[in-house]
């Protein structure tokens, strides 16, 4: 492989794009070489890049990259990274993959075909006590994990102050996957699955609880049942102030973990709190841990792994199901 990787960004109007521009600043031999986006973001994008694109596939069609940054709504996502596989190009695909299991499929089945790297880069991924978390749970530091909680989210992509390009996408169901329960849900269907598998049926409630204007769902609540194990996962676009408290917390039949801040915490009956030791991870920076994957040939780990956030996809897709159907679905 070339010293020098040629990134290209398909897609500005996923507001995690920017800071994944500014990761890719941070890798040595990357080349920020092409940008393509319909709306005006792309003159605010542009001087950090040698050539742009109002179209995707002009651009794609015209340059020959190394890696490509996808960054539109989870629909077009899907295709993009679909099409760009299809070309022999490795792919970064920002959170959440995809707005159901059906597109997360055809993207695994592109992946395959190519031989490329697919990787779906999640915020909270790179977290070292996350990742101190897994080691700690698969250890048996608790015994027999039976219960996780996971709660995530904010008032709201308009209340926040997400651009008019993010927020018109996210409030659109059919193209974010549905509204609190897809922007948020996906991160603890991730986790969930990371830490204790892929679950046997999945119960959920959702709806616009505080929201005056229209939006499908504004918080979700999600179960998750195993055998001997269950997961209550939230994900909120109403929650303005958030409770202390660790999260996620994973609870076993010896102890309980809590990952508090950057701190992994463990809970034994009749012992006082203990800090159990974070390792620091390698990479913490997105774009630099899609480079080491790129150039030493290897998978992406934990909840980047394309393969989980597809299933995590299927996990949503079952919440949204059982929601219109007040039962409990299979994933």
């Amino acid at each position: 492989m070339s010293e020098t990787i040629k990134v290209g960004v398909a897609g500005l109007i996923h507001g995690h794009v920017w800071g994944l521009i500014n990761a890719w600043k941070n890798v040595d031999g990357a080349v920020l070489t092409a940008v393509a986006d319909t709306t005006p973001l792309l003159e605010k994008a542009k001087p950090d890049f040698q050539r742009s694109y109002t179209d995707w596939k002009e651009m794609l069609d015209k340059e020959e990259l190394d890696a490509l940054v996808v960054t539109s709504d989870n629909v077009e996502s899907a295709e993009i990274a679909v099409q760009a596989l299809g070309k022999g190009i490795p792919c970064l695909v920002e959170k959440a993959m995809a707005a159901n299991a059906a597109d997360a499929d055809r993207m695994l089945a592109a992946q395959k075909a190519s031989g490329k790297l697919l990787m779906i880069n999640w915020p909270i991924a790179l977290g070292a006590p996350l990742w101190s978390l897994k080691s700690a749970v698969d250890a048996g530091q608790i015994g027999k994990a039976f219960h996780m909680k996971f709660r995530i989210g904010h008032g709201g992509p308009k209340e926040i102050g997400c651009d008019e390009y993010f927020v018109g996408w996210l409030y659109d169901e059919k193209r974010n996957g549905g509204g609190a329960i897809a922007d948020f849900g996906c991160y603890g269907a991730a986790v969930a699955l990371w830490v204790l598998g892929m679950p046997e049926s999945v119960y959920c409630v959702r709806g616009n609880y505080t929201k005056d204007y229209d939006v499908c769902d504004d918080h979700a609540m999600i179960v998750l049942k195993y055998p001997k194990a269950d997961a209550v996962l939230e994900g909120t676009w109403a929650t303005n102030a958030f409770e202390q408290g660790g999260n996620p917390v994973v609870f076993g039949s010896e102890g309980t973990l809590s990952v508090e801040g950057n701190a992994l915490a463990f809970y034994k009956s009749g012992q006082q709190r203990a800090e159990l030791e974070v390792a620091p991870l390698p990479l913490t920076n997105p774009a630099q841990y899609f480079m080491d994957c790129l150039r030493n040939g290897k998978q992406p780990g934990g909840i980047l792994n394309p393969t989980l956030a597809a299933n995590a996809c299927r996990i949503l897709d079952a919440a949204i199901k059982s929601s219109a159907s007040g039962k409990a679905e299979k994933p």
